[in-house]
């Protein structure tokens, strides 16, 4: 560091997307990076590190006052602003409200050639440049994973020697090439003042479109690479941006309302702490780790779809929430009613201390969560099927590997296990818990858990009205709805109670089902519940009937 062969650049502690975090715990979690840096190796960096490089135009200002001067960030955010690439051959100034800070515009050609291509042809790619613009800066800038982490990189890095053939061509082209820390470039002479759009690198915004404009755009590029037109019109195509995710996934949405709400909760606390209270110090640094961006968003990695990094956010939201509970001046069962996911409708939110559980009146009364404050678990951490745009590739796969060769490296990774389409099933409602099925003739297990299953009932998407008695500890949901039996509507009237009471580690939940009907109604309601328990067999896992454990209770 002291030589200055290694830059440290500041960051949000935890890689947040920063955009996505109220702007207090942004400025706590930049200052939580570089507070860390300077105790523990006397930097003081004034460059900023931007998870995924997602960027608003509202950012420089929220930068400028935590001290950053300077960041890397794509060049194609450039270029969606209509800069040309022979422009950017420097440091651009931009700012908001007159606060300034500067963009170094990273070259995707270099990210895709190293360490990707030969080292030819990094170096032959720095010699064209620096004839055109001797004085000019090419910034080269990625995430290090490349470098060993991702499948096969690391045999290509170190065992065949990439990396070392890399650095001993940059040292013997030091008569023309110069390799220089951000810190350096970000201090040379501006080429200009830019304004960037809303932006990140241009796979994340693919990733970010719902499935079927995931599918458009992808088609639309195809055709412009196939009539030479991506070239020279690409810059105007591009998808969506980050925020997309909390439309596209629910679940990524009802995480980031529990982080958002839980922020402001922990904000109104610290208002009342006294001196020598620590306990807001070590919710903020819970806050601050379940903010951490991976789980909340889903590319071609896994993200969302990995239940572990989920756990560990819900984990730590629910010691956060544990914490919280402390401050409140009586102890019993507390409701909240507001519209926490953002949909226009009010949710309610319940907790005794030990639960916390969060009933959805408007998508048929459903519980959107249940969480177990003392332990960290939350139980309703699940995950809904859908149709994602990569699994066209999938059933292509499939077919094409029917034949004696596969079309390409694409075909021999989702052919090597057999049937893989067979398991992709589209749910049409969120799989959360207490969602009530009046089902039709023929259902089995096999039909359920295939979603080929007629549903007579209208109770699972429709909005229950409810009220709420704190003295009871009970949230009451009803619906006269109806039952299609034989092509005729059958009124139906379905109540479910909640109920929670004080010092409990469980809840209650009541059902009464009446119908106006002059002759009675044979049916069969079916609550289904989804639960999360990370492990299908594991010996602390099972389940009981009656209170006694079946020889196979196992989740699996």
């Amino acid at each position: 560091v002291d030589s200055g062969r290694v830059e440290l650049m500041t960051g949000a502690f935890y890689e947040p997307i920063l955009i996505a975090i109220p702007e207090r715990d942004a400025r706590g979690q930049i200052q939580m990076l570089t507070t860390y840096l300077r105790r523990h190796f006397e930097a003081r960096p004034d460059g900023f590190w931007l998870a995924e490089r997602i960027w608003e135009p509202h950012l420089p200002k929220l930068l400028a006052e935590a001290g950053v001067k300077y960041l890397p960030i794509d060049d194609t955010h450039f270029l969606y602003a209509g800069f040309e690439h022979q422009q950017l051959t420097g440091p651009f100034v931009t700012e908001h409200e007159g606060h300034t800070v500067r963009l170094l515009p990273i070259q995707k050609r270099l990210r895709y050639l190293i360490p990707f291509g030969t080292v030819d042809e990094v170096i032959d790619e720095l010699k064209y440049q620096a004839e055109r613009n001797p004085d000019g800066v090419a910034v080269y800038a990625d995430d290090g994973e490349k470098f060993g982490v991702w499948p096969n990189t690391h045999q290509h890095c170190y065992t065949d020697g990439w990396l070392q053939r890399f650095f001993e061509a940059v040292l013997a082209n030091n008569d023309w090439l110069e390799v220089v820390p951000l810190r350096e470039a970000a201090a040379c002479e501006p080429a200009g003042r830019a304004y960037l759009p809303s932006a990140s690198y241009e796979e994340m915004l693919h990733w970010a479109l719902p499935t079927n404009a995931y599918l458009e755009y992808e088609a639309f590029e195809r055709w412009l690479q196939e009539q030479g037109h991506k070239e020279r019109f690409g810059r105007f195509v591009r998808g969506g941006h980050w925020r997309g995710f909390l439309t596209k996934y629910e679940e990524s949405n009802l995480m980031h309302k529990k982080m958002l709400y839980l922020s402001g909760r922990l904000a109104e606390v610290e208002q009342q702490t006294t001196p020598g209270d620590d306990r807001p110090d070590r919710m903020r640094e819970h806050l601050y780790a379940a903010q951490c961006n991976c789980p909340y968003w889903h590319g071609v990695f896994g993200g969302l779809y990995l239940p572990h990094i989920r756990q560990a956010i819900y984990a730590n939201l629910a010691r956060v929430e544990n914490l919280l509970n402390a401050y409140r001046p009586t102890d019993g069962v507390h409701f909240t009613v507001k519209d926490y996911d953002a949909d226009g409708h009010e949710e309610v939110l319940m907790d005794n201390g030990d639960l916390s559980l969060i009933v959805k009146p408007r998508r048929g009364g459903m519980l959107l969560d249940v969480t177990l404050l003392r332990q960290g678990v939350n139980l309703t951490d699940t995950l809904s099927r859908r149709r994602e745009g990569y699994h066209l590739k999938l059933s292509q796969a499939v077919r094409a590997g029917q034949q004696a060769d596969s079309a390409s490296i694409h075909d021999i990774v989702w052919t090597k296990e057999d049937g893989l389409a067979d398991y992709l099933v589209e749910d049409w409602h969120l799989k959360r818990c207490f969602i009530d099925h009046f089902f039709g003739a023929g259902i089995t297990p096999d039909a359920f858990a295939k979603v080929r299953f007629p549903e007579e009932g209208d109770f699972i998407l429709e909005a229950f009205t409810y009220d709420v008695n704190p003295a009871s500890g009970e949230c009451r949901l009803m619906r006269n709805g109806r039952v299609l039996r034989g092509g005729v509507a059958i009124p139906v009237h379905v109540e479910i109670t909640y109920r929670l009471a004080p010092g409990k580690g469980s809840f209650d939940v009541h059902y009464r089902l009446s119908t106006p009907h002059e002759e009675p109604l044979p049916a069969d309601l079916a609550v289904e519940n989804n639960l999360t328990f990370q492990a299908g067999h594991a010996e602390d896992r099972y389940v009981l009937i009656d209170n006694r454990r079946a020889e196979n209770a196992f989740l699996d």
